[in-house]
């Protein structure tokens, strides 16, 4: 094992040996919103209205640099899950699922499950396809949950999102396409998730089960097609709304590889399409931040606020424009980077940022130690409950997302290198200092050779 992958196993199993075993294990609740980037009022976006999740973080500790293992849903989710790192499952696909059967380790939810908490999800916490999927468990663990629920709603029926506005492609899933039904929110599949996970929370309350609650609540929105109530349209001001801006010659010196989807359908839209998506994007967001607001409502209500731990993020981040994209899966800074939010009612930070590096796949071990639960297999993260106590402490030093593909990319504080296929296939090299939009790639630059070499072997040997 090479020297920094062996330190962060120390640290890991240090923290694990560590973990205090408080009376009374804390409730978990945890929060996953599709394909949000940080699009929130409290990560500086002023058209984004995100109130509760805004008041979330000023209660707990945000982390402003938190970075997906694989920008797509479901090996983003599989990592974040599994707290192993793409390379380390194989699992890099949509479609494959985190069976115990086939794979040499236990869910994070499995793990709990075992640990004696009651264990129950509601929506999309492992992958599925969306809308097709919306109602069906799509790749789930199974084993994983006392109760699993697959709501749907009005937005799940293929009559009514096949009925939004498309550009170019019809394909749902990954179309721009926008609508705003002028109906409640617990008409729609979102808001059908969050009673779900409201009447679990009375239905199997610690005081009537003896039994601390674990509850996943996976929120489709703002995952494409955009659909979300006419209301939460209101909620967001088109004069607010701005595009973003790019040299003309953006993509001279991007690989094309760089793009998942290419075409008309996700790049260049006219600038009309472009205003509406993004507002359509903030809608669901807004949307998705009501319903969490249900959720915080809901733990006061039962008595649940003050011994239970909120965990709040999404799988993969989103262009809205950036680089003239409008998806996922890029290695840019919108696709990799993603919210997270961490509230623990045992501790007295609040409102503070944690500026260090980090990723999804700290969670895992993070949560181990927060509850006292032994993981059974060894995790690749390292546990953030040193920055949850002080947010002044420092991050990893860098931190990996892979992708399709053969893509590898190593975030450091200064620097985002990114190659594909060893380099063969292109490469990419941001110096994010100096240009924080990446806009230039100093991959090949003489000048940058030593910075480019030095990340190339800390990459090589952070991935054997």
């Amino acid at each position: 094992m090479n020297r920094s992958g062996f330190a962060w196993m120390l640290l890991a199993l240090c923290c694990m040996g560590s973990a205090a075993r408080p009376e009374g294990k804390p409730n978990i609740l945890f929060i996953i919103s599709d394909d949000l980037g940080c699009r929130l009022g409290c990560y500086g976006d002023s058209a984004a209205h995100t109130p509760n999740l805004d008041k979330l973080a000023g209660q707990g500790v945000l982390f402003d640099r938190c970075f997906t293992q694989f920008p797509t849903c479901g090996p983003s989710r599989a990592s974040m899950l599994s707290g192993l790192y793409p390379f380390q499952t194989g699992l890099i696909h949509n479609r494959q699922t985190l069976d115990e059967s086939a794979m040499p380790f236990v869910s994070l939810p499995r793990l709990f499950r075992q640990q004696g908490y009651f264990t129950a999800r509601a929506g999309k916490v492992f992958h599925m396809n969306i809308p097709r999927g919306i109602g069906q468990p799509g790749e789930d663990d199974s084993s994983a949950w006392d109760v699993a629920i697959n709501n749907t709603g009005w937005d799940a029926a293929e009559e009514n999102f096949l009925s939004a506005h498309y550009h170019v492609s019809k394909k749902p899933g990954s179309a721009v396409a926008y609508l705003d039904p002028d109906l409640p929110d617990e008409e729609m599949a979102d808001g059908a998730g969050t009673q779900a996970i409201l009447r679990l929370m009375e239905e199997h309350h610690p005081r009537k089960t003896g039994k601390p609650m674990m509850l996943f609540m996976g929120y489709y929105r703002p995952h494409p097609p955009m659909i979300s109530p006419r209301s939460h349209w209101a909620a967001i001001k088109a004069s607010e709304i701005t595009l973003p801006e790019f040299p003309a010659n953006d993509r001279e010196d991007i690989p094309s590889i760089n793009f998942h989807l290419q075409g008309p359908a996700h790049n260049g839209l006219p600038e009309s399409v472009g205003l509406a998506y993004t507002r359509a994007y903030l809608a669901a967001v807004s949307f998705m931040d009501h319903e969490v607001g249900k959720l915080l409502d809901g733990l006061k209500k039962n008595g649940l606020d003050q011994n239970t731990i909120i965990v709040f993020t999404g799988d993969q981040g989103f262009h809205l424009g950036e680089h003239d994209h409008w998806h996922k899966s890029t290695f840019f800074e919108e696709a990799c980077r993603v919210p997270l939010i961490v509230f623990d009612p045992r501790t007295k930070v609040a409102g503070q940022t944690a500026h260090g590096i980090c990723g999804l796949i700290d969670l895992y071990p993070t949560l181990c130690e927060l509850a006292g639960v032994q993981p059974q297999h060894v995790l690749s993260g390292i546990s953030l409950c040193s920055p949850l106590k002080n947010p002044a402490l420092p991050g990893k030093q860098a931190e990996i997302t892979q992708g399709r593909p053969g893509g590898i990319s190593i975030r450091t504080e200064r620097y985002r290198y990114t190659e594909w296929e060893g380099g063969e296939g292109g490469s990419m090299l941001y110096d994010l200092h100096t240009d924080p939009n990446e806009f230039t790639n100093r991959a090949e630059n003489p000048e940058y050779a030593d910075v480019e070499k030095l990340l190339k072997t800390e990459l090589q040997m952070l991935t054997k």
